[in-house]
C-alpha cells in the first residue's frame, strides 16, 4: 500500500467512494477502497489499520450521512487517520478531505487534523480533472526524495554531458505524455445506471489530428483538411449530429468531448501523433501516444457507458490478428471496454475516404455501431 491512497467512507456513500476509486484507479492512482475486499472481523480490522498506517494520502469522504452519524467504523478511520498526523512532517501532504455535498467545514463533525488541510468538494462524488491532479501533485510531494549529501537547497548541479542530452529528453516527453495521461479523469462523472444523455440526435464524434502526414487524401491535404473532414462528407445524411475534434501530442480537451454524450467516437489511431513519419524518434514516442490513446477509449468508456468506437488506420496492424491483439490489450487494461472497439484497417490501394468503395465501407461499419442500418428481411410467400 506503499504509495496508495485509502478511502474513508460512511456506507451510506459507497457509490461516491466507489466512483473516486475507480477514477484514481483507471489511470494510475493506487486507491484502496474496502467494499468487496474484505470481510467483517479481526482480520479485517487489523488490516484496515495496517492500509491506514501505510497508505501515502488519507482521503475521508465527509457528508450529511457522516455528519448524522455519531457513531460508525469510518469514526475509527478517523481518529487512527489523525494520530498518524501527528508523527508527520509539517508540509507533507497526508489527509485530504472530500466534501460530497454541501456539509460545512465549520459545523462537521469531524477530527481537527482534518480542519487544517483544504477541502475538496466534489458534488455527489464526481472527480474532476483538478482533483485527480491535485492528488498527484500531492503523491509526488509525499515521496519527494532527500537531497543528495552536500548538495545545497536549490542547486541545479552541473550540466548534462551533452551525450546524454537526448536520452534525457525522451524522458521528460514519456514523463509528459504520463502526466498528460493521468490527466484524463472523470470530468462530472454521473452515477452507474444514469441516462447516458439528453434526447435528440446521435452524437458522432470524429477525432482526428491536422498533421499533413496523417492526411490520407491529397487534394484534401493540400487544402489544409483532416480525414474528418472527409468522413463528414460520407457520413452527411445519417440523422445523427457530427462533432469535429482536432487532436494533437498536447491535446487535453477530454472533458469536452465526454459532454456531448456521444454514441460513437470515430478516431485515427494516430490522432495523438503529430511528429513526422521521417522523424527518427517516431519510435520512441509513438508507444507513448498510442498508451495516450488507450487511456482516453478507458476513460470514455466507463464514464459514457453507451459509447462506441471506430479506430481506423493504414498501416497500425498488418492483419486481423494483430488488429485484435490490439484490442485484447486494449480491453483488459480498461474492461469497460469489451465488445465496444471496432479496428477498421484502411486499404492502402485507395487510402482516402473519397474513393466511394472506403466511404461506403466506413458508412456502413458507423451505421453498424449505431444501430442504424436493419439487416434485410426474407420476403415470405403471398
Amino acid at each position: 500500500m506503499s504509495g496508495a491512497v485509502f478511502l474513508s467512507y460512511a456506507r451510506e456513500d459507497a457509490a461516491a467512494a466507489q466512483r473516486i476509486a475507480e477514477a484514481l484507479r483507471a489511470f494510475g492512482v493506487s486507491a484502496w477502497f474496502d467494499q468487496g475486499e474484505l470481510r467483517g472481523g479481526d482480520a479485517w480490522d487489523q488490516n484496515i489499520r495496517r492500509q491506514i498506517k501505510e497508505c501515502a494520502l488519507f482521503v475521508p469522504i465527509i457528508s450529511a450521512h457522516t455528519q448524522a452519524r455519531g457513531e460508525g467504523y469510518f469514526r475509527l478511520e478517523w481518529t487512527l487517520a489523525e494520530e498518524r498526523a501527528k508523527h508527520i512532517a509539517k508540509g507533507v501532504p497526508f489527509i485530504v478531505p472530500v466534501a460530497i455535498d454541501d456539509i460545512s467545514e465549520a459545523r462537521a463533525s469531524v477530527p481537527d487534523a482534518f480542519l487544517h488541510s483544504q477541502w475538496t468538494r466534489m458534488p455527489n462524488g464526481a472527480p474532476s480533472t483538478q482533483f485527480v491532479e491535485h492528488v498527484q501533485r500531492l503523491l509526488s510531494k509525499s515521496h519527494r526524495p532527500a537531497p543528495q549529501a552536500g548538495a545545497a537547497a536549490g542547486d541545479p548541479g552541473p550540466p548534462a554531458h551533452p551525450a546524454t542530452w537526448w536520452r534525457g529528453l525522451r524522458a521528460m516527453l514519456a514523463a509528459a505524455v504520463l502526466v498528460l495521461v493521468a490527466g484524463v479523469v472523470w470530468w462530472k462523472l454521473p452515477p452507474r445506471g444514469a441516462a447516458s444523455g439528453p434526447s435528440g440526435p446521435l452524437v458522432v464524434v470524429l477525432m482526428d489530428t491536422p498533421a499533413a502526414d496523417r492526411v490520407y487524401d491529397p487534394d484534401t491535404r493540400k487544402n489544409g483538411g483532416t480525414n474528418a473532414d472527409d468522413i463528414t462528407d460520407v457520413l452527411h445524411d445519417l440523422p445523427i449530429k457530427i462533432v469535429k475534434e482536432n487532436t494533437g501530442w498536447l491535446w487535453r480537451r477530454e472533458s469536452e468531448v465526454v459532454k456531448e454524450n456521444p454514441a460513437l467516437i470515430v478516431m485515427h489511431r494516430s490522432l495523438f501523433y503529430t511528429f513526422s513519419n521521417d522523424d527518427n524518434r517516431s519510435g520512441d514516442l509513438y508507444p507513448h501516444a498510442d498508451d495516450k490513446l488507450v487511456a482516453f477509449l478507458g476513460y470514455v468508456a466507463t464514464v459514457s457507458p453507451r459509447t462506441k468506437f471506430i479506430i481506423y488506420s493504414r498501416h497500425s496492424w498488418d492483419n486481423d490478428s494483430e488488429a485484435a491483439r490490439w484490442r485484447e490489450n486494449a480491453t483488459n487494461r480498461f474492461p469497460a471496454l469489451a465488445g465496444r472497439i471496432e479496428t477498421w484497417r484502411v486499404p492502402l490501394d485507395r487510402a482516402t475516404f473519397r474513393n466511394p468503395l472506403t466511404g461506403q465501407e466506413l458508412k456502413d461499419s458507423v451505421e453498424k455501431a449505431l444501430g442504424l442500418k436493419v439487416a434485410s428481411q426474407p420476403k415470405s410467400d403471398p
